[in-house]
């Protein structure tokens, strides 16, 4: 492997796979470690929330520590979307097909990090795709962010907001749409190869429109007295927006060798409540589309793979639009041997329990749990 090696822990902490630890730059194996929880006081309950409720979007229970009103500390049982996917065995291309679908919502971030690891693995040349990949990720950013401050909005109650960003969310999804053939980038990408027509993706009126509900909601007191300095956290083992949101210029674009993103500066932001991650995931919207406009991505005709048989070890770590996603891969004549993924949601689900009972109330809930975007069916999978 090129970046990455085998041994003793290197660099910031990226997450927990199956059998490792994964840092900036070494897998070390994992250490066990075991969540201390707050002990019951006399009078207090376990408020459970979930894991089929409304304002939950996937399956997972909550339990709420709590004398009343304020939360002390959570349980958090994300283990109803356990999966075992069976790709172990499989051919590098089979096996593609099951990892972009791990999370539709964020299939580009999944589908490209496992490409590359694979391709670091087999020594296929890509440098030519790079800047087409990166807009692939830009574009998914920024659907992903506009969703993530749809569900802030909802849980504000500000329902105009919230039905102008959805309106939103699915012209970025037809944009997409357009240029790949599908929305959530299924089949788009391949090993040395990317289709797409990159000269449909105009994103002015995206941004005017963006721009227009941002402001209004800085300009919203209602909506600012709800979100400020609540659900604060700031933990040095923190990825993504998160991270950003509490001064952390932890970003794979910036300090990943998987992706070439050149001159890249992060948007960073001090407060490390609910506010500062939804200011930094707005400014990373236009940021997003700075960098798509600015790269001027010409389409390419690239050649597609024949089925793959070689044998090596690579890994990848991209910037996916909640955090750090990283895969590695054993290749054995051109089938899995071995598969190893970190999820961003590993570490945005510590750190929402933390932020929770930071001094947060039960309606306090739905606004730290959207400004973290977490996906909990990204932490739940089994490869066997």
């Amino acid at each position: 492997m090129q970046y990455y090696k085998f041994g003793e822990s290197s660099g910031r902490y990226i997450g927990r796979s199956k059998n490792y630890d994964i840092y900036a730059s070494s897998i070390a194996p994992a250490v066990e470690n075991t969540d201390q929880f707050a002990d019951k006081n006399p009078g207090e309950i376990y408020f459970n929330y979930g894991p089929s409720a409304g304002g939950l979007r996937e399956s997972v229970n909550f339990s709420l520590l709590t004398p009343g009103e304020t939360i002390r500390d959570v349980i958090i049982h994300p283990e109803y979307k356990k999966r075992d996917l069976k790709i172990l065995g499989d051919p590098v291309s089979r096996a593609l097909l099951k990892v972009e679908r791990i999370n539709g919502f964020h299939a580009a971030s999944n589908s490209i990090g496992y490409i590359l690891a694979v391709e670091e693995a087999l020594g296929i040349e890509n440098s030519e795709l790079n800047d087409m990949r990166i807009v692939e990720l830009e574009l998914e950013r920024i659907r992903s962010n506009i969703d993530v401050i749809k569900g802030m909005c909802e849980s504000a109650g500000f329902a105009v907001p919230e039905k102008q960003l959805l309106y939103l969310r699915e012209e970025v999804a037809r944009i997409i749409s357009r240029a790949f053939g599908h929305r959530y980038f299924f089949s788009v990408n391949g090993f040395g190869t990317v289709s797409g027509d990159f000269s449909t993706i105009k994103l002015n009126a995206i941004e005017k429109q963006f721009r227009d509900i941002y402001d209004g909601l800085l300009s919203s007191k209602i909506f600012l007295d709800r979100i400020q300095e609540n659900g604060i956290v700031k933990n040095e083992n923190s990825t993504g927006p998160a991270a950003r949101a509490a001064g952390f210029k932890f970003d794979a674009r910036k300090d990943s060798k998987s992706l070439d993103y050149r001159n890249f500066t992060p948007v960073t932001e001090s407060g490390a409540d609910s506010f500062s991650r939804l200011v930094v995931r707005s400014e990373e919207v236009f940021e997003a589309i700075n960098i798509i406009d600015s790269y001027g991505v010409k389409n390419i005709k690239t050649r597609t793979k024949n089925e793959l048989t070689g044998s090596g070890k690579g890994s990848a770590r991209i910037e996916s639009p909640a955090g750090d996603i990283f895969y590695y891969v054993n290749i054995e004549n051109g089938k899995l041997n071995d598969i190893q993924m970190v999820s961003p949601s590993y570490l945005n689900l510590r750190l929402f329990r933390e932020a929770l009972k930071n001094n947060n109330i039960f309606t306090d809930f739905f606004f730290v749990w959207e400004s973290f975007g977490i996906w909990i069916s990204e932490l739940e999978v089994n490869f066997i």
